[in-house]
């Protein structure tokens, strides 16, 4: 079960000069469709048992996330942390996670389907491709058949939707807002913020050249930043649409 703290998008800036997120001045939060992702991994526990453990690569205040996920119902919880780490992008982050989940021994990844800091999608596939597993992305409902260790996903696509179903080991992007995240009981809460700490791990941990993670490692790159001017909308009614087409063939957008 993949997790991430990410900055609070209503607060969030960017970095004129180096075109990344400004995270320092706004608060940290678990990133929203990852609640989605975390009841749809302890829903499969509930109805087909296993252990869920929740992952997370952070800096050491990532632990915070962590400690949220527990109190909604994972059992257990690691964060990967390692200066090495630093500036990776979404190529060596997923690696680093693939990693991870080997490490784990995991046969059913659960991710939301993107952060809202970048918005991507790019990780949960980006673990399947490192590892050479199946994936399931899209998705909105599951149901686990454990007797074919398969798991059946819905999936939205343009148009409507489809059941496919994948081999184990897979990951899966879920959904946000597909479904309703259980709240943390009282006695989870107490639990996690005063008797658990998550295990730790770094890149040695894992097994990871530290050439292979971080920011000299990340191929994207911002190219520039253009703040857009705001338009000036107006707003005209016509009664036929021989009016509407003589009204945009006079706009300066068609002409």
């Amino acid at each position: 079960m993949g997790v991430k703290q990410v900055p609070d998008s209503d607060e969030v800036t960017i970095d004129p000069d180096t075109g990344r997120l400004d995270r320092a001045n706004a608060p940290a939060v678990l990133n929203t469709p990852d609640r989605n992702a975390l009841e749809a991994a302890l829903a499969l526990r509930d109805e087909v048992g296993g252990e869920v453990i929740a992952i997370s690569m952070g800096p050491p205040n990532a632990a915070e996330v962590l400690e949220e996920s527990v109190a909604m119902g994972c059992d257990d919880a690691a964060l990967i942390t390692d200066r090495a780490f630093a500036g990776s992008d979404t190529w060596p982050t997923s690696y680093t996670l693939a990693e991870a989940v080997k490490y784990f021994d995991a046969d059913v990844v659960v991710c939301g389907e993107e952060t809202t800091d970048s918005s991507t999608g790019q990780v949960p596939p980006g673990i399947a491709a490192h590892n050479g597993w199946a994936q399931l992305t899209y998705v909105e409902e599951l149901e686990p058949r454990p007797e074919e260790n398969q798991l059946i996903a819905v999936r939205d696509v343009e148009g409507g939707h489809e059941r496919v179903a994948a081999d184990l080991p897979v990951v899966v992007a879920f959904a946000f807002g597909e479904n309703e995240p259980r709240p943390a009981s009282l006695h989870r809460k107490i639990y996690a913020e005063n008797d658990f700490e998550p295990m730790e791990l770094t890149a040695e941990d894992l097994g990871i050249d530290e050439d292979d993670v971080g920011l000299d490692a990340s191929p994207t790159q911002v190219g520039g930043m253009d703040t857009v001017s705001p338009v000036d909308r107006k707003e005209q009614i016509v009664e036929t649409p021989e009016e509407l087409i003589e009204a945009l063939a006079e706009t300066e957008v068609f002409s």
